[in-house]
């Protein structure tokens, strides 16, 4: 039997324009690689690399053959029409914040997946949680104008207030960060995060969503992202599995904007944030290498360079937990929920040790003293 992941693999690049053997094995279990296409939220996009290899292959295509792969082919489908369908609901609530805003005169930074879309062939097939907005110094501004409009702003975390808008939450960042980690670090790293958002909101691009500006919206600069994307991505391997959805939005963005990155800024910042950002910079780019082929003609060469370097091993080790760790578990309890989450963190130690540069007493008591003496959030 064909190996699901190289085949999901091969789809993914299929769809991006990245791959020019148009081949597929003839034992696919298909439904087992579009499981793990909706495991590593790229559902949609395997169907698009799918649709790809069935034009240039049709006389290898299964779908002429099988009625059990037209049948798995037309649950995909719809899985993802829902996909779309969750895209265009979050535009419509991506529009009405900005129309409350703008009103308020309060620009914000658009953050995250969502404007990660803008990098994707088809941005309706990037799936999104939530929306991630950052008003620079017009925090308690923005939060004031959305209850104004009657839509309630909850103070939610530390980070950031929480607003929904057509069931769709919209995520308004006070931090950019997370200041729960070693103080030096996370503090500095913090500061630059602000300094690269705020030259965001006066240079960064107008937002812009399937030919529809978003009044008051901007997209970040390429330095915000180089600094944000591979931080974003260490939240969530300290807790669970990062995905191939986490991997293509950092390298469509390579693809796309690397040529625009402050090569320097980028480098120094790997050098200073060692906590977990620094090695996972050059492992998403090295993992973007070695599985995705994306192109390299436009990212810069030095940070090509860096992810060479890195330990494959280390890369590799990355790589399978992808596909092998388990999704964060959530519990209403949130003591359990915490619970859970030290029982994973010792579980999962080596990933401490080897990725965020620290031992894994050391990474608990700096979560612990974050929970219960609120460390770090003012």
């Amino acid at each position: 039997m064909a190996n699901s992941r190289e085949v999901l693999l091969k789809l993914v690049r299929m769809a991006m324009g990245w791959e020019t053997d148009f081949s597929l094995p003839e034992d696919v279990d298909w439904k087992d690689v579009l499981t793990i296409a909706q495991e590593q939220g790229v559902n949609a996009i395997a169907v698009d690399g799918l649709e790809v290899y069935m034009s240039k292959q049709p006389q290898d295509s299964p779908a002429k053959n099988s009625a059990a792969f037209k049948q798995i082919l037309l649950a995909a489908i719809g899985g993802l029409q829902m996909v779309e369908y969750n895209y265009m609901n979050h535009v419509a609530a991506l529009s009405e914040l900005s129309e409350i805003l703008s009103k308020k005169k309060i620009p914000f930074m658009i953050m995250k997946g969502f404007a990660c879309g803008q990098y994707y062939p088809n941005p309706k097939h990037r799936p999104c949680g939530d929306i991630d907005i950052y008003p620079g110094d017009k925090f308690a501004e923005s939060n004031q104008a959305l209850k104004d409009a009657g839509v309630d702003s909850d103070p939610y975390y530390y980070r950031h207030s929480a607003t929904y808008i057509k069931n769709v939450m919209i995520e308004n960042h006070r931090v950019l960060g997370d200041l729960r980690g070693p103080k030096k670090q996370t503090r500095e790293l913090e500061e630059w995060l602000e300094r690269e958002a705020n030259m965001s909101l006066k240079k960064g691009k107008t937002a812009s969503v399937l030919n529809q500006e978003i009044k008051g919206g901007i997209y970040p600069t390429a330095n915000f992202n180089a600094l944000f994307l591979p931080w974003h991505v260490s939240a969530h391997f300290a807790f669970e599995r990062v995905t191939l959805r986490h991997l293509l939005d950092w390298a469509l963005f390579l693809v796309h904007e690397g040529k625009e990155i402050d090569v320097e800024m980028f480098r120094e910042a790997k050098q200073k944030f060692t906590y977990g950002y620094s090695k996972l910079a050059d492992i998403s780019t090295a993992l973007a290498l070695k599985y995705l082929k994306m192109p390299v003609s436009e990212i810069p060469l030095p940070i090509l360079r860096d992810a060479e370097s890195i330990d494959e091993d280390l890369v590799d080790k990355v790589w399978d937990y992808m596909f092998v760790g388990q999704p964060r578990e959530r519990d209403e309890n949130v003591w359990k929920f915490r619970l859970n989450n030290v029982k994973r963190i010792w579980k999962e130690r080596w990933k401490y040790r080897d990725v965020y540069n620290v031992g894994v007493l050391e990474f608990l008591l700096l979560k612990i003293k974050g929970v219960v003496f609120q460390e770090g959030e003012n």
